[in-house]
């Protein structure tokens, strides 16, 4: 009878701990034991902590287990592919150091990689020297948070791979994580309905990268020094809200946003602040009835502030634009239509109707009437003003008189350094400098220069409605040692050609001083 209780009493105990998860816990690495045989032995639903030390091995967990790391432990794969496989459903995978996947490139080895996943959860990882950092596709609703990953230390740029990369996955929260020297940071293909928000990517190719991938947010990340920023190429239904996206210019595109064949764009509280270019458009809205909305952003310090191409017909309103060497670039054909180069009147046809406005007046200076999008069709040119209000142009010098925050005259970017620099890259030396200003000011004195407006917004905004620039700039001490070297050339050239002295210069000065003193 005894025996019998015993029995039952061992089998309840062994009832209530595979029903509520027993966890398995292992502590280092000994002879015989590995984390993939503490996988293997684990019931679904167990969580496997793993305390310190190095393993040397490459684990699979394919059923629903939570495997912790407590005091930093390491996962080494030694280069010999994956290092960590998941493919079950509701795996937590978070505390490890991983490292050591293998470099084939045709199979695209990773530090993790997730297949045909549902609810995976990665978090708080360290990600070192693999080619990948998480590879996941065929997945759904994963978390990835928290995690640093470095998979291109000490590798060049032509061959890393991407920092999370992402083939057929929706519903995934892309959360927190920093992410340098990749490839692309966050590469997303055929990936819908995806969040990605609070990243910091750093020092890669592109920072994010979207192809055919609709319906995704871009929340709040930053996006510095990289060769490019956001590259978002034929995806449609994205929101690109609250980012930073800084310094990068790395060769030749070297740009904040690029958006290519894009649908349905909604652009909000971006700072794009020392690019090569803010931003470039190409084909952006792309479809009848599609959209592309850019408001209360700042572009600020950039080489150029936007590169457009003829077909990119964006509605761009109650913007920033903030010293850029050059404000708007046509990239190929003109923008928003012709303007008259005489009496500054726009020749655009507004869609929809086919007429054509010849003399634009609306009450302001040579304001022209602004083409309005039809939901029917794609319109032909881009819109700098809706409601009478456009965008801030720093080089705007018109006036408000009837205080309504609205410029009283167009703004029409007529910049002669920018103009001069286009046709010759070696005044890039001096932009941003004392020597940009003094020749845009003489140009306004001595109208030698003259080149033909880009672009035209008809109510220009007397005051900044984008987000304000970062308050940590301080002074530029290199452009101002270059300012001065600059100074001191111009002199020394004046001195010598026109055979100036500048001692007598000095005492000339000094008499008049005490003259007027006395």
């Amino acid at each position: 009878m005894a025996r019998m209780l015993l029995a039952g009493v061992l089998l309840l105990g062994l009832a209530l701990a595979a029903g509520r998860g027993a966890d398995a816990d292992v502590h280092g690495q000994t002879p015989g034991q590995s984390l993939q045989a503490a996988i293997d032995a684990a019931t679904p639903g167990d969580t496997i902590t793993v305390t310190g030390g190095v393993y040397r091995e490459r684990i699979v967990i394919d059923k629903p287990l939570t495997l912790t790391g407590a005091g930093g432990p390491v996962i080494d794969g030694d280069g010999g592919g994956d290092v960590v496989t998941i493919t079950g459903s509701d795996v937590t995978f978070s505390g490890f150091e991983i490292r050591g996947s293998g470099t084939a490139v045709s199979r695209e080895p990773a530090a993790i990689k997730i297949k045909d996943a549902h609810m995976p959860t990665v978090r708080s990882n360290v990600i070192k020297d693999s080619l990948y950092g998480i590879h996941m596709t065929g997945s759904h609703h994963a978390t990835i948070a928290f995690n640093e990953i470095d998979p291109g230390e000490n590798v060049a740029i032509g061959r890393r791979g991407h920092g999370i990369y992402m083939w057929e996955v929706s519903g995934a929260a892309i959360h927190g994580n920093t992410i340098r020297r990749a490839a692309d940071g966050i590469h997303l293909e055929f990936s819908d309905d995806n969040g990605i928000a609070q990243n910091t990517v750093e020092d890669s190719r592109y920072a994010i990268h979207f192809m055919s991938s609709d319906n995704n947010r871009i929340i709040g990340n930053t996006f510095r020094n990289n060769l490019a920023g956001a590259v978002l190429m034929f995806s449609h239904e994205l929101l690109v809200k609250d980012n930073e996206l800084s310094n990068n210019r790395r060769g030749a595109s070297g740009t904040g946003i690029l958006l290519k064949d894009a649908d349905n764009v909604f652009v909000e509280g971006n700072t794009l602040l020392r690019n090569k270019y803010g931003m470039t458009v190409e084909g952006t809205p792309n479809s009848a009835g599609a959209t592309a909305t850019f408001l209360r952003n700042t572009f600020a310090l950039n080489d150029t502030g936007i590169g457009m191409f003829s077909n990119a017909p964006i509605t761009f309103v109650e913007n920033a634009m903030i010293e850029n060497t050059v404000q708007v670039q046509a990239m190929s054909g003109a923008l928003g239509g012709r303007l008259d180069a005489q009496h500054g009147t726009s020749m655009t046809t507004s869609t929809g109707s086919g007429t054509t406005s010849h003399d634009g007046h609306s009450g302001q200076d040579d304001a022209p009437t602004e083409p309005t999008p039809s939901v029917s069709s794609r319109p032909e040119s881009a819109v700098w003003t809706l409601s009478g209000r456009g965008n801030y142009w720093s080089d705007y010098s018109g006036y408000d008189a009837d205080g309504d925050g609205v410029g009283d005259r167009p703004y029409r970017p007529l910049p002669p350094f920018a103009g001069a620099l286009d046709a010759d890259g070696t005044l890039r030396l001096f932009q941003h400098t004392l020597a940009q200003q003094a020749i845009d000011m003489a140009a306004d004195m001595f109208p030698v220069y003259r080149y033909d407006a880009v672009i035209q917004d008809s109510g220009p905004l007397m005051r900044s409605p984008g987000p304000a620039l970062p308050d940590d700039q301080g002074l530029n001490q290199e452009l101002l040692v270059v300012s001065a070297l600059l100074l001191i050339l111009a002199g020394a050239v004046l001195v010598t050609a026109l055979d100036i002295d500048p001692v007598t210069i000095l005492r000339f000065r000094r008499r008049r001083v005490a003259g007027a003193r006395g």
